[in-house]
C-alpha cells in the first residue's frame, strides 16, 4: 500500500492575529480538510480531537487512536520570571505555581487564546493579566522569550509530541487536571475519514477503545450543553479500576461562577461505547440542572470581542 502525505492549511492556521472566537467558531481548523476528504484528494485526516466539532457530518466519521497523551495544560515561564519565582518558593516542590497579588513584584502577564483557560486562570488568580496569544508553538515561545509575556499556557500533549519538554523543563510547570480542567478530547488524536467500510477497516487495528470511550463521554457532555469548542467548558474522562469517571466544568468568563459535576459508571472491555456517550449526556443534564444553562446563555462571545482578551 502506497501512502502519501498532503499538508493542508486551514483558516485557523492562516489567520493568527484575530481571537479564535471571532473567526467563526467550531470548524475553523477542519473545514478545508473535510472538503479534501469529500473531494477524495485525501482518504484520512489527522486531527487533534479537541479541535473537531462535537457534531459529526453524516458522510464522515472519526476513529480515536491511542494511547492518549498527557491531558494537562502547562505553563512555560520567561526565564527572568521563573528565577524570581524560584526565590519565592524557598526550594519547596510544587507541581504547579502561579503567584498573584502582593506575593509577586508586579502583575503577571499570561498569554493564551483559550476562553476555557482564561476563565480558570481568573478563578485561580484574579489579579493576573491575560493577553491574547496565537500562532504555532514555536511562534508562541518566541513571543514569550521576547518578553511579550511572563508566561504562556500550552497543552502538554503538544509540547510532548514536539519533544520540547526536556528543553523547557527548567521553566515548565504542569497544571493538574483538577486545577485546570482540560478541553474535551485534549491529548487525543483522531483520524477523520469518509464513512466507507474499506477505510474504516484499514484504521481499525490502531483504534484505542479506552481513549475513545473517555473522549466520547467528554464530547457528548459538550454537545448536550450546546457549547462550542471555544467556550469555557471543560471535561475529563478516565478509566480506572473498571470504572469510567467523567468530570465536567462550566465556568463564567470572569471565573466567578462555576458548575462542577462528576459521575461514573462501570466499565469493562467490551462495554458498549454508547454507554460512554450516555454518561456524557447524563453529566451535562446534571450541570444544566445546577445552573450551567445560565452561564452559557450569558456568554455573548461576539459581543465581548477584544475586551475578553485584554
Amino acid at each position: 500500500m502506497k501512502i502519501s502525505i498532503e499538508q493542508i492549511s486551514t483558516k485557523g492556521d492562516h489567520i493568527t492575529d484575530v481571537p479564535l472566537t471571532q473567526l467563526g467558531g467550531d470548524g475553523i481548523f477542519v473545514t478545508e480538510i473535510e472538503r479534501a476528504l469529500r473531494d477524495r484528494r485525501i482518504d484520512l485526516a489527522v486531527h487533534s480531537l479537541k479541535d473537531l466539532p462535537t457534531t459529526q457530518a453524516d458522510d464522515l466519521c472519526i476513529a480515536v487512536t491511542g494511547p492518549r497523551e498527557d491531558v494537562r495544560d502547562a505553563i512555560v515561564w520567561h526565564d527572568s520570571v521563573w528565577q524570581e519565582m524560584r526565590l519565592e518558593r524557598d526550594g519547596s516542590e510544587q507541581e504547579y505555581y502561579l503567584p498573584a497579588g502582593p506575593t509577586f513584584s508586579r502583575k503577571l502577564r499570561i498569554g493564551t487564546c483559550s476562553l476555557r483557560r482564561m476563565a480558570q486562570i481568573r478563578a485561580l488568580r484574579p489579579g493576573v493579566e491575560i493577553l491574547s496569544l496565537r500562532g504555532n508553538v514555536d511562534t508562541r515561545l518566541r513571543k514569550l522569550d521576547a518578553g511579550d509575556y511572563d508566561g504562556i499556557i500550552l497543552a502538554a500533549a503538544g509540547l510532548h509530541r514536539l519533544g520540547m519538554q526536556e528543553r523547557l523543563s527548567s521553566r515548565l510547570c504542569y497544571l493538574p487536571a483538577e486545577v485546570m480542567m482540560p478541553a474535551p478530547g485534549q491529548g487525543a488524536l483522531a483520524l477523520e475519514m469518509r464513512d466507507e467500510p474499506e477505510i474504516q477497516a484499514i484504521v481499525a487495528p490502531i483504534r484505542d477503545l479506552a481513549t475513545e470511550a473517555a473522549t466520547r463521554a467528554e464530547r457528548a457532555y459538550m454537545r448536550r450543553l450546546g457549547a462550542g469548542c471555544y467556550l469555557p467548558v471543560a471535561a475529563h474522562g478516565e478509566i480506572a479500576s473498571e470504572m469510567l469517571a467523567l468530570r465536567g466544568l462550566v465556568i463564567s468568563l470572569d471565573g466567578q461562577v462555576q458548575v462542577r459535576v462528576c459521575q461514573s459508571i462501570g466499565w469493562m472491555p467490551g462495554t458498549p461505547i454508547e454507554l460512554a456517550e450516555d454518561l456524557g449526556v447524563s453529566l451535562a443534564e446534571q450541570a444544566l440542572h445546577q445552573g450551567a444553562a445560565g452561564i452559557i446563555a450569558a456568554m455573548d462571545i461576539r459581543g465581548t470581542g477584544e475586551q475578553t482578551y485584554a
